[in-house]
Order: C-alpha cells, then sequence, then structure tokens
C-alpha cells in the first residue's frame, strides 16, 4: 500500500522577539536540514492534484511521494523557503488566505504582523512550480461559524484564487486544522476535491479526501524526530 506523508509548515524564518507564536517558525537551517533528509530517503515532492488524480485512478505516483505545504502565504515562502526547496529539488503548496493577499496575518490577534505574498510574486512561483490552494477567506475557523457562512469562506476564497493563478483551486486547508462532517461537506459542495487537517499521521489509500493528514513541523522538531516520524508513520495504521 502507498503511503504519502504531507508535512506543514507557516514561516522558514529566524524567530523575532516578541512573537506569540514561535511554533509558526522553522528556521532555515533546520529546513535545509529536514530537506536534505527526505532527498537522501529518496523522497519525491508532489502536488496536491498529483495526490487526487492518483486517488481517483487516473495518475501515478513516485515510489516515495511527498507533499511538502505551507499555510497562509507568508512573504518568507518565496524569500526563504522556496530557494531551499530549489537546492533540493523540491516543490511544494501553499495555501492562501484570499482575503489578506499583499496584506499580513491580521487573523492573529496580539500576534507580530508579517507581510504576505502579493498578486505578482503569486503568479512568479507558481510559473516556478509552486501550487497554490485555498486556506479560505479570512482564516475563520469554520467549525464556529453558522453553515452558510462557512460556505461562502470555502467557495468565495476558490473562485478569488482560480482568478489569480488563472488554474483550478481544488484543495482546502481547514484554518487552524479544524474540521467536523458539516464543514468537510460543505467543503464538498463549494467545489473542492479534497481538504487537509492537521494529524499526526501519514495518508493511505482509504483516507477520506476531505480529511488528509498532515504533519506539523516547528522549530521544536529535531531532525531525529522528523526523520524518526516519516518511518514510524510510514507503517503505522489509522
Amino acid at each position: 500500500m502507498l503511503t504519502v506523508p504531507a508535512l506543514v509548515y507557516h514561516k522558514v524564518a529566524d524567530i523575532p522577539p516578541g512573537c506569540r507564536f514561535p511554533c509558526n517558525y522553522v528556521r532555515p537551517p533546520q529546513f535545509a536540514a529536514q530537506l536534505r533528509f527526505l532527498r537522501a530517503a529518496g523522497f519525491e515532492s508532489i502536488s496536491f492534484g498529483d495526490y487526487v488524480s492518483y486517488r481517483r485512478g487516473d495518475a501515478r505516483l513516485p515510489r516515495r511521494p511527498v507533499l511538502i505545504t505551507f499555510d497562509d502565504g507568508y512573504r518568507t515562502n518565496a524569500q526563504i523557503a522556496t530557494p531551499i526547496l530549489r537546492r533540493f529539488g523540491f516543490t511544494a503548496t501553499v495555501f492562501l488566505v484570499s482575503n489578506y493577499i499583499g496584506q499580513t496575518n491580521c487573523w492573529d490577534d496580539g500576534e507580530r504582523q508579517e507581510a504576505l505574498l502579493g498578486v505578482d510574486e503569486i503568479r512568479a512561483l507558481r510559473k516556478e512550480g509552486i501550487e497554490f490552494q485555498s486556506h479560505t477567506c479570512s482564516h475563520a475557523r469554520l467549525t464556529a461559524l453558522a453553515p452558510d457562512e462557512a460556505f461562502r469562506e470555502l467557495r468565495d476564497s476558490r473562485v478569488a484564487l482560480e482568478a489569480v493563478i488563472d488554474a483550478p483551486v481544488s484543495v482546502v486547508a481547514y484554518p487552524w486544522g479544524d474540521c467536523d462532517m458539516t464543514v468537510s461537506g460543505l467543503a464538498e459542495r463549494a467545489g473542492y476535491a479534497a481538504g487537509a487537517i492537521v494529524r499526526r499521521r501519514t495518508n493511505f489509500d482509504h483516507t477520506p479526501l476531505f480529511a488528509l493528514r498532515r504533519i506539523g513541523i516547528n522549530h521544536e522538531t529535531s531532525l531525529g524526530r522528523f526523520a524518526w516520524d516519516l518511518a514510524r508513520l510510514r507503517w503505522r495504521g489509522d
């Protein structure tokens, strides 16, 4: 059985003083070491488009696929993370908050504000092979919203992002990794083919497409833990 781990990052950057959520950072040397390990272990990065096509029986995947993802769409994804990805021959998927393209992470109350990717940067990265998908309109916790409001967050983000990248947007990463049966049903109704949560598990052929697992990586993730998780979760069941 083919297993597909998905990793989720936010910011590849040094941790600035005064930030409230240092867990959103991975330092550049740490990120490079993780990618070096993936390359040495024979992993090849794929897009969510590749994975959804595989699950539908329309595509094949490499022997050791991995999904590398970034939530929110910080400018450091372009300035720091992408050159490191390129150095090791990997690509990634960035989940964008459509209402705040070119602005800052204003949904993080009291947190240090950092620049998000703008339209021109997004389009330039897409030409380099970076995939873009949805992280809703405003980064709202969908399970806390009325169903019609959650549906608008999902649908309107997909439509807005498709206009930016001139390509289909078919996957949503639920903000805060928070999803239930109602939200996953709304995501499907809004035109998505899959949805991603955060859970320290890998993905199997039977993993629900609207609850694909991603392993959270942060500055406290040692290289040993990183390697151990990928080895252990490859064989561990649900």
